[in-house]
């Protein structure tokens, strides 16, 4: 799987990649908007995007490389403006789940980096994804907690 996330994503208290960090060793992390670095997606050609209004299911055959953009909603889009290469790619769409507790608010069927990642884990790989959704879990809980409200939120 391969993350790019934006730049800004890095200073956020809620940054869901370095949530990840550790839980899957095969995730690679790229960043998009460093200044001089360009953002490498030459070897992409093949992957699955994870976005919104796409294939819904596991595509088949499953995808060997799936692509998520990590940062808000707004810089997501403007990373596939910017990156025609994204655009190019075939498009996979999750359902998110019903009853979920988020901490910003996305577009009809959209979930967070970290909820992504852990639904095409597991739609991919299993009960392997788990520690995944276990990260997203303390994730949701912590920034909770921090931002006033008492107890598990499930």
């Amino acid at each position: 799987m391969v993350v790019i996330q934006h730049v800004l994503e890095l200073a956020q208290r809620s940054n869901t990649i370095r949530a990840a960090s550790g839980t899957w060793p095969e995730l690679e992390v790229r960043m998009f908007g460093v200044q001089g670095v360009e953002l490498r997606v030459d070897d992409l050609h093949d992957a699955w995007l994870l976005w919104p209004g796409g294939v819904g299911g596991v595509p088949t055959p499953p995808p060997k490389t799936v692509v998520v953009l990590d940062g808000s909603w707004s810089q997501a889009r403007k990373m596939m403006q910017r990156v025609p290469e994204l655009r190019k790619l075939r498009q996979w769409s999750l359902v998110a789940p019903e009853g979920r507790v988020s901490l910003r608010a996305a577009p009809s069927g959209g979930m967070s980096s970290l909820e992504a990642i852990g639904a095409a884990m597991r739609a991919l790989h299993g009960d392997a994804a788990r520690p995944i959704e276990q990260a997203h879990e303390a994730l949701v809980e912590k920034q909770l907690r921090e931002r006033g409200y008492v107890g598990p939120m499930k």
